[in-house]
């Protein structure tokens, strides 16, 4: 609205349609989300409060998958020449408009 000034600065929580929050942003990564309280209870996100708050499982956090190959040459690949085509995937990847979307990356071949 005009005449008003400036809007306080915004918090960066995102919450679902109930306007509560239910994690926190930095920058743009979450890094924490909140935990509910009791039968039905609130999502309280108090960063004072270490206790209402847990980490990001890893499984959020992470991608993985398999590569399977059906052309005879590339089937006969040692692992060490896997690696390097993972390796040159992961440059290709930091290098790409995807960049922002990753804080790390890397891939190994098992």
């Amino acid at each position: 609205m005009q005449g008003r000034g400036k809007d306080p600065p915004r918090m960066k929580f995102m919450g679902m349609m109930n306007k509560l929050p239910h994690c926190v942003v930095v920058g743009n990564t979450v890094t924490s989300l909140c935990i509910k309280l009791g039968n039905g209870g609130r999502n309280m996100c108090d960063l004072s409060m270490p206790t209402l708050t847990t980490g990001v499982h890893p499984r959020h956090t992470s991608i993985s998958g398999t590569l399977t190959t059906t052309n005879m040459i590339m089937a006969n690949w040692s692992r060490e020449m896997w690696q390097t085509v993972v390796n040159r995937a992961v440059r290709m990847l930091a290098l790409s408009p995807l960049e922002s979307y990753f804080f790390s990356a890397f891939g190994t071949v098992s």
